[in-house]
């Protein structure tokens, strides 16, 4: 049994960058390199200023979750250590190294639940969104409506009872979720009692409202950003799109960026957009070009959280070094 759940996380773990090998497999290279000299490289600047202004208006919108938790810690060190999560997260499967903000949190003496709630509770803020988004994107934005509407009402279906059967602390899917982030993450869940979606669900009721008030204008805000950025990208390829076309487009890429199949989206988030481009009668070296694009624009400004992670387990470490 154990080789067998090997074999299947194996094979996950490989099947985006496979997708992504038979995508440059499909690629006319001529038109590809004819695309990037024609880029507009100003719009691409904008872009990289826009996630980096979406990476502090996310992490002011996780401060609002920690405040109303009594995790008071200061702007500058909320964003350092968004930076340091959304660093870790974007290359690990499903972005699941966000979590090691808790591990952080918990070292500089706030409450583990508290910390690993905040955090849990953003991200599925996020997943939500996306889902809101794609559910509309089938609806409204597809001619041929009755033919996803099975596939659609099925598939949220599943989703309400996987969400059933995560909340229930006797099924296996609860269990298995609890056991996994207890093994890839340094959390101990025995600080509070182990983490159950049922303590998820009262430390969501416990939020004020004032609170929750601002933690959805941010949530706005920041998806706003975020299209906004893919916007201007879209803009740099001189691409024949709408703001609206582009939202449609990032928000699927984005949804299947976070399955745990690949590492930083890697093969499924060019794979969506070539499908979307080709509905908008777009070449494939588009689509391919803007995904690597939009990856490029998100790993420079990302890649600048390796300096509190490299400052924070410094810390860490001289802190233990004095217990010691």
């Amino acid at each position: 049994m154990k080789f067998f759940n090997k074999k299947i996380k194996i094979f996950f773990q490989i099947l985006g960058p496979l997708i992504f090998i038979y995508i440059l497999f499909k690629i006319d290279y001529q038109l590809f390199f004819k695309e990037i000299s024609l880029l507009k490289w100003y719009f691409l600047i904008l872009a990289i200023i826009l996630v980096f202004l979406l990476i502090i208006i996310k992490a002011l919108r996780w401060r609002i979750v920690l405040l109303s938790l009594d995790i008071n810690i200061s702007k500058l060190k909320c964003v350092n250590l968004h930076w340091v999560g959304t660093f870790v997260g974007i290359i690990t499967p499903g972005r699941f190294g966000e979590l090691i903000k808790v591990y952080f949190l918990k070292n500089k003496g706030y409450n583990s639940f508290c910390s690993f709630f905040s955090v849990i509770l953003d991200r599925i803020a996020d997943v939500f969104v996306l889902l809101f988004f794609n559910v509309l994107i089938f609806v409204f934005f597809f001619k041929d409506v009755g033919i996803y509407v099975i596939p659609i009402g099925f598939f949220l279906l599943l989703v309400i009872v996987f969400i059933f059967l995560l909340m229930d602390q006797r099924s296996y899917f609860n269990k298995l979720f609890i056991r996994l982030i207890g093994k890839f993450f340094l959390i101990d869940f025995k600080d509070y009692n182990r983490f159950t979606f049922s303590k998820l669900w009262q430390g969501i009721k416990g939020l004020k409202k004032k609170e929750v008030i601002y933690f959805f204008i941010y949530l706005i805000i920041s998806w706003f950003v975020y299209f906004s950025a893919r916007y201007a990208i879209a803009l740099s390829l001189g691409l024949n799109l709408s703001f609206i076309d582009i939202t449609i487009i990032s928000s699927s890429m984005a949804l299947m960026s976070i399955l745990p199949i690949s590492i930083a989206g890697l093969g499924t988030r060019e794979a969506t957009a070539i499908y979307f481009f080709s509905l908008f009668s777009l070449s494939k070296e588009s689509a391919l070009l803007f995904s690597l694009l939009v990856f490029t624009t998100d790993i420079l400004v990302v890649s600048f959280g390796l300096i509190p992670y490299l400052k924070e387990n410094f810390s860490i470490k001289n802190i233990k070094k004095q217990i010691d």
